[in-house]
């Protein structure tokens, strides 16, 4: 399942993501998967640089409902960027 960011949560900024341990913004553009395992897509900022189409997969903590930012506000039990 592909789930997209509405354009008022993207208003209030509900799509970015910061991985304070890789000092890593993602501006989430959608979520796909389904139980615990997703795909999250959209462009990243690293060290003032932007990397358009930047992925990360994860495994969550418990299932989310199928809402994008429900998706990216779990607690996440591990995650990788896939190249």
């Amino acid at each position: 399942m592909k789930l997209h960011f509405t354009e008022e949560q993207k208003k209030q900024e509900l799509n970015k993501l910061y991985l304070e341990e890789d000092d890593l913004l993602l501006e989430v553009e959608f979520v796909e998967g389904e139980g615990r395992k997703f795909l999250i897509s959209g462009v990243a900022t690293i060290e003032g640089e932007r990397y358009h189409e930047f992925e990360i997969i994860c495994e969550l903590a418990e299932d989310a409902s199928e809402d994008p930012v429900s998706v990216i506000n779990t607690d996440w039990v591990w995650y990788d960027f896939n190249f």
